[in-house]
């Protein structure tokens, strides 16, 4: 072991160096690969070998006379743990005695999972945390060693689609590091198809859209959007035709609840969910009464007491999945769109005041937000009252003048030190990581009332996903699969506008995208589009088009999707009763005041001195000063509440 440390702290040094280097960029999910992709070519004769051992063994299963399937899935389901142990320790300095396959399964002719633990020794839990500690600021909350083996699984995924040329993703989808004893890392890798031609075909139909407000965009170009878009709704068709969609339907559902076991966490399938509900909605159905009689009316076995606990947790998901995805939907990547959704979700959370944050059900978890706000105000030289609520949420009122600046991200930086878009995706972390212990309680709360029964078994978290996922089945086969589109059709109200034939059929390929992007579909367009930048931009060029950066996603933006929704890694967050106290309400609480008490009087150009003198500290441009200047204006009119 004590060589492959020293291989390992080398690694671990050439990523910190990289990653300190960038000028506060920090991690993404190209510059990350780039640096592990140099690792795996620094070593280029075991890197040679590594490929020709994979082709020669691919080679000759390909060839081999056997009755079974000569599809990757089944090369890799017998292959891929030799290759993936080999990998970690030639290339990345880790121990492949140290991993453990826990399970893998071959969930279709597309689908391997396998799950994984890697054991730390003690030199590898002081390298990774010497690692996360010295990029705590550009990570965005991934610790190490997930973020090593994420990035690790990554590029071993491509030198193998590459390799052995086959269509296929290998994925790190979740992990979490766990012990007692001897802490491990336990994780799940998908292989999958890659969808391409699909995601190329959708790709094409959303800039059809994206492209409409800007000039110069030859008809010939649009003409080639449409076809693609006419490419997917043929493909989509065909999907609808499979027979054995209803299979691959139960593969995914299957999908998500491995997710969500391994995570403990209920979010993977927190945007499925809503996606599946919000459609039973537009059709002619009652979600619950699907799930009395097409589903809970089968299990004699189950009381009608266990049923009335699921039907409760079921409705607890469908509306608070609403609320998530209403934020969600909001999440876009021009920074007034990112003002606009921290200023819906802050209406949301101070717009009752603080007895509804104390004692209502705004906040998943009301008591800790009341602890933490009594534990504050002990010590705290501007204590939080209702008064205080109620003045953030009035200040929040004004503050979205700065909408009409440019420089958005100076004024959340001065006030909450980070800019709007960090905000919010801390926002979303703690957010889910409430959501999933309030989900939990409930299960808690049942089983309390359940207790009575001492034939009854407790509910728990495996069994109450399970059924979630069986539900949501249930849901699916009832509205959209039928013998023909035109009979699906016949289940929607809008059976003439947005629920024809080919509507449903492209809702049903929808579905499956959920497995690339555990996110509200609402953001797909934008999170593909911002992915193919770079291949957009070089399009539109030949039209003398050039689109400015805030029309997409940042390389960070997209990592923190995958961080937030594909992995899941929430273990560090505070909940979100913490984080809106201590990022949120103390921050604006204290800024309130100081300009209060900084001015002799409270009248406006005396507060407005106080303004630009805290935006405008160590700014010389004056563009810039202009624009302080008027948000300062703006600003100072709210003081006049403490006349």
């Amino acid at each position: 072991m004590a060589v492959t440390n020293s291989e390992l702290e080398n690694i671990l040094d050439v990523i910190n160096d990289r990653l300190q280097g960038l000028n506060g960029e920090g991690f993404n999910l190209k510059i990350d690969k780039n640096i592990f992709f140099q690792i795996v070519i620094n070593k280029r004769g075991l890197f040679e070998e590594f490929t020709e051992m994979v082709r020669e063994k691919w080679e000759k299963f390909k060839n081999g006379k056997t009755i079974i399937d000569h599809t990757y899935t089944t090369f890799l389901y017998e292959r891929f743990n030799e290759f993936y142990s080999y990998f970690i320790e030639k290339f990345y300095g880790l121990d492949n005695s140290s991993l453990d396959l826990i399970d893998k399964e071959n969930v279709s002719d597309s689908t391997l999972l396998l799950e994984y633990k890697y054991y730390l020794s003690k030199e590898e839990q002081r390298l990774f945390k010497r690692t996360s500690q010295d990029l705590e600021n550009k990570t965005h909350g991934l610790v190490f060693p997930t973020a090593y083996v994420f990035s690790i699984t990554a590029v071993f995924g491509i030198i193998l689609r590459k390799t052995i040329k086959q269509k296929f993703y290998i994925q790190l989808d979740g992990a979490v590091l766990k012990g007692n004893e001897r802490d491990y890392l336990n994780f799940l890798i998908i292989v999958k198809d890659s969808k391409d031609q699909i995601y190329t075909n959708y790709l094409h139909m959303q800039l059809f859209i994206f492209l409409k407000p800007f000039n110069n965009v030859p008809e010939r170009y649009y003409n080639k959007l449409l076809k693609g878009r006419d490419n997917l709704y043929t493909k989509a068709i065909q999907k609808y035709h499979d027979k054995d969609l209803n299979d691959q339907i139960v593969n995914l559902l299957y999908y998500f609840y491995r997710k969500c076991i391994l995570l403990n966490h209920i979010s993977p399938i927190l945007d499925f969910f809503n996606f599946v509900c919000s459609r039973v909605e537009d059709s002619v159905f009652s979600k619950i009464n699907v799930i009395r009689k097409d589903y809970l009316a089968n299990f004699d076995e189950i009381s009608l007491e266990k049923k009335s606990s699921l039907i409760k947790i079921f409705n607890f998901l469908d509306r608070k999945s609403t609320l998530s995805s209403t934020f969600l939907a909001n999440n876009l990547p021009h920074p007034k769109s990112q003002l606009n959704l921290f200023l819906l979700y802050k209406k949301y959370y101070f717009g009752s005041g603080l007895e509804a944050l104390e004692v209502g059900d705004v906040l998943f978890l009301p008591d800790l937000f009341r602890k933490n706000l009594n534990n504050y105000n002990k010590d705290a030289k501007y204590p939080i009252d209702s008064n205080s609520i109620k003045h953030i949420a009035n200040f929040l009122n004004y503050f979205s003048v700065i909408s009409n600046v440019k420089n958005i991200n100076l004024f959340f930086l001065r006030i909450f030190g980070r800019n709007v878009s960090e905000v919010n995706y801390f926002f979303f972390r703690t957010f889910f990581k409430s959501f999933n212990k309030k989900f939990f309680n409930i299960i808690q709360e049942e089983n309390k009332n359940l207790s009575n029964n001492s034939q009854e078994e407790d509910l728990t978290f495996p069994y109450v996903s399970e059924h979630i996922c069986r539900m949501l089945y249930v849901l699916i086969d009832k509205i959209f699969i039928k013998e023909n589109l035109e009979e699906a059709s016949e289940n929607f109200h809008d059976k003439r506008g947005r629920y024809v034939g080919k509507n449903i059929a492209l809702r049903v390929l929808e579905l499956f995208f959920f497995q690339d992007f555990n996110f509200s579909d609402d953001l797909w367009p934008d999170y593909i589009i911002s992915w193919n930048k770079e291949k957009v931009k070089r399009d539109v060029k030949k039209f003398d088009l050039t689109i400015p950066d805030k029309y997409f996603y940042s390389e960070n933006d997209l990592t923190r999707f995958l961080i937030t929704y594909n992995l899941q890694s929430f273990s560090k967050e505070l909940f979100l009763e913490e984080w809106l106290l201590q990022e949120i309400i103390i921050p604006l609480n204290n800024f309130i005041q100081t300009i209060k008490h900084s001015a002799k009087q409270i009248e406006p150009d005396l507060i407005k001195k106080e303004l630009v003198d805290f935006f405008g500290k160590n700014i010389d441009d004056e563009e810039i000063l202009k624009d302080i200047e008027f948000v300062s204006q703006q600003l100072s009119m709210f003081w006049d509440v403490f006349k």
